[in-house]
């Protein structure tokens, strides 16, 4: 048994000499060859004396041959399946190698080519044939060479992975690529992977394009507000200069045209009271429009000092000095009791003032008016609001309400086109906004945010 297992050995060995290798793959040995490799291994042994063995040892030793014999072909059938499992890989490997997204390329030292894949070649314009042997640095552009060798020096001076962006030159279109390196173990040869980055710095570009392009138009927008916003407060100086200027002779023409109807009532024919009657209430209607275009001013100007108000005590003050000023007026106010505020309480008057008084105007002269003052909420918000049963208005109207001078057709009552916008400015001051509903013959409602 000794004897058989050492033979055995022998013959595994012979099985190993017997495979021939090329470039990794393993080629199986034809019987022939193997017995020829057998013979020389025993031809080439010091011969030894002659054995004298039994006819029984004889053919225990042949027997074991025959043994060993079948299993050096079955290891040759293990062998050639392992052979295909190889080459079935290595050929998987050159696939995924060869199309991969990106370029695989192997440099030398010096920067030379040593291996490339397909998607490397495309990369660099060329047939990867004629590719391996020249320097990448041909196919660099001139101004971004100088970076790729300082790159290769970095690539060969340590172990750690190195990247850099360079513009390769092509017959017809130029490429921005993205390497990333990083030598062998033997410090002779790195590998790199080549990204084509074009899109991405196309995209980076047109960015930077827009961005400065946005950063201008910004940079205009924000003189034009400059310039606009002077120009805003010149306007609001000379009208608060001119209406402020004109006080004064209003009040001496309407103070004289008073003395003259109670001094001359019995010299003047009625025709000439008439005249002084008008005048009157001429100046009048302008001291009611200056007073407005000096709130419409202050409102812009005016700091905010911001306390909890009673919102509905001062609606209700509101609309008592109304009705004092309009006795035979038919107007029931009702106000929600306990509704309180954050703001300023005196530009909170003049909210109240106009659309308390705007809705005394329209819906006064209709029998059964009621005018109310409460409050809602909207998004966890105060919504206060001010509503009527008056003769309401198209909803088609509504852009024009809040713009100064400007009235809603179809609806004739005294008034300015002042009040409404001025609501608008101290309701943007305070951060909120300011809205209406109202459909025709239903009455409107005005709602107004604070915060």
């Amino acid at each position: 048994m000794f004897i058989g297992t050492e033979r055995r050995r022998q013959s595994l060995k012979w099985v190993s000499q017997g495979q021939a290798t090329e470039k990794g793959r393993i080629y199986q040995v034809e019987p022939t060859e193997l017995r020829g490799l057998a013979e020389a291994q025993l031809n080439a042994k010091a011969p030894e004396e002659p054995l004298s063995r039994s006819y029984h040892e004889t053919q225990r030793i042949f027997h074991e041959l025959e043994v060993h014999q079948i299993e050096l072909e079955m290891q040759n059938a293990e062998i050639c399946l392992a052979r295909d499992e190889v080459d079935t890989a290595l050929e998987q490997y050159r696939d995924l190698y060869d199309f991969a997204p990106v370029g695989y390329l192997t440099f030398d030292r010096d920067g030379a080519i040593r291996a490339a894949n397909l998607t490397g070649a495309s990369l660099l314009g060329i047939d990867r044939s004629r590719l391996l042997g020249r320097h990448f640095g041909q196919f660099v552009d001139d101004e971004a060479r100088p970076a790729f060798i300082q790159f290769l020096g970095k690539v060969f001076s340590g172990a750690a992975k190195v990247g850099c962006e360079v513009l390769l030159k092509r017959e017809k279109l130029a490429l921005f690529v993205q390497i990333e390196a990083v030598a062998n173990a033997s410090g002779q040869l790195c590998r790199a992977v080549i990204i084509d980055i074009s899109v991405r710095r196309q995209l980076e570009m047109d960015h930077e394009i827009q961005h400065t392009g946005l950063a201008a138009r910004a940079a205009k927008l924000e003189h034009a507000n400059h310039e606009l916003e002077e120009a805003n407060i010149e306007l609001e100086a000379f009208n608060y200069t001119v209406s402020h200027d004109l006080c004064s002779p209003l009040t001496s023409i309407s103070g004289f045209a008073q003395i003259l109807m109670r001094i001359c009532r019995d010299q003047l024919d009625e025709q000439s009271k008439g005249h002084l009657q008008r005048i009157y209430a001429s100046t009048m209607r302008m001291q009611r429009l200056i007073a407005s275009l000096l709130d419409f001013s202050r409102a812009a100007h005016l700091e905010i000092h911001r306390e909890n108000v009673d919102m509905s005590e001062l609606a209700r003050v509101v609309a008592a000095e109304l009705g004092l000023a309009e006795t035979e007026s038919r107007v029931t106010f009702q106000a929600v009791e306990g509704i309180t505020g954050y703001a300023d309480e005196g530009l909170c008057r003049i909210i109240l003032e106009n659309l308390i008084g705007n809705a005394w105007k329209y819906a006064a002269n209709r029998v059964g008016t009621v005018i109310e003052f409460g409050m809602t909420e909207l998004g966890g918000k105060q919504v206060f609001f001010v509503c009527d049963n008056g003769p309401g208005f198209d909803m088609a109207h509504a852009g024009k309400l809040f713009i100064p001078f400007q009235r809603i057709s179809g609806i004739e009552v005294g008034g300015h086109g002042i009040g409404l916008a001025t609501v608008k400015r101290i309701v943007r001051r305070h951060g909120g906004r300011v809205w209406a509903e109202s459909s025709p013959g239903e009455g409107a409602t005005f709602f107004y945010t604070l915060d």
